[in-house]
C-alpha cells in the first residue's frame, strides 16, 4: 500500500506532454528578439573549418539571420533556440519520466521520430527497418530543454546539449555543443540535401573511402561547438534587418 502510495503521488507530479511544452513554450516566448555573436568551432569526418565569429538575429516567430565573415557551418535544428523544432519532430511518445541531476528536478520525453522532420539528409537501404527515437531533457525550473538525443535503430544519431544564463531574467543559451556520430557506414547512404531523385544516392562507402576511412570500422562523426556572448535581447528588431 506504501509503495502504491508513492508511486501514485511521483505519478500525480508528472506532467503531460501539454504541460511541459506550454511551460516550455511560455518561457522561449518571453524572447521577442534578439541579436547575440557567437564563436563556432567545428570538428569533422573529412572537413575543417577554422573557428569561427558570427552574429545571428531573431525575430518572433521564426525569423533568423547570420551574418559571417566567409563560409561558416551551423547545425540547422536547434540554433534559434525554438523548442517547437523538437517537440514538433515526434510523433509518437513513449514515455515521460521526472528525475533529479545535481539536486535539480529534470523531466525526460522520450518518443518516436518523424522521419521527415529529421534535418539531416541520411536515410538506410530499403532492407533495413528505420527506428527513430529521440530523448528530450527538460530542466522542470528554468523550463529550457538542455539536452536531445536522437537514436536511429539503437545507435545515436546526434545530441544537442545546451548550457543557459540570464539576460534581463530571461534564460538564453550560453553554450550548445552538436555532436553528430554515425556508425556502420557501409549501410548508409547519402543524399542530395536540396532534394532529388534517388539517383543522385551516393554509398557513405564510397565518401569514406575518399577520406581515408574504412567503412565497416570507422565512425562519421562530428562536433560543432557554438559560444553566445554579447546578448541584446527584446531591444525592437526591424524587419528590415532580415530582408
Amino acid at each position: 500500500m506504501i509503495l502504491f502510495l508513492m508511486i501514485s503521488v511521483l505519478i500525480a507530479q508528472i506532467h503531460s506532454l501539454d504541460a511541459i511544452q506550454g511551460n516550455v513554450i511560455a518561457q522561449f516566448d518571453q524572447i521577442k528578439d534578439y541579436r547575440v555573436n557567437i564563436k563556432i568551432s567545428v570538428k569533422m569526418t573529412g572537413f575543417r573549418m577554422p573557428r569561427k565569429k558570427i552574429q545571428m538575429y531573431y525575430k518572433k516567430p521564426n525569423k533568423i539571420k547570420i551574418e559571417a565573415d566567409g563560409f561558416a557551418i551551423l547545425p540547422k535544428t536547434g540554433v534559434g533556440g525554438n523548442p517547437n523544432e523538437y517537440f514538433n519532430m515526434l510523433k509518437e511518445i513513449i514515455e515521460i519520466t521526472a528525475f533529479q541531476l545535481d539536486g535539480k528536478p529534470f523531466y525526460k520525453i522520450t518518443g518516436h521520430v518523424n522521419q521527415d522532420s529529421l534535418e539531416i539528409p541520411i536515410s538506410i537501404h530499403e532492407q533495413d527497418s528505420l527506428d527513430i527515437k529521440m530523448n528530450v531533457f527538460i530542466d522542470a525550473v528554468a523550463w529550457t530543454i538542455n539536452k536531445v538525443v536522437v537514436a536511429l535503430n539503437s545507435e545515436y544519431v546526434f545530441t544537442f546539449e545546451t548550457t543557459y544564463t540570464e539576460v534581463d531574467g530571461i534564460s538564453v543559451p550560453e553554450k550548445s555543443e552538436f555532436k553528430l556520430g554515425i556508425q556502420g557506414m557501409s549501410r548508409w547512404t547519402t543524399r542530395n540535401p536540396f532534394g532529388g531523385p534517388s539517383e543522385d544516392r551516393k554509398d557513405f562507402e564510397a565518401i569514406a573511402k575518399g577520406v581515408g576511412f574504412d567503412p565497416e570500422k570507422d565512425e562519421f562523426a562530428g562536433t560543432v561547438v557554438m559560444e553566445f556572448s554579447k546578448y541584446k535581447v527584446n531591444q525592437g528588431l526591424d524587419d528590415s534587418i532580415f530582408e
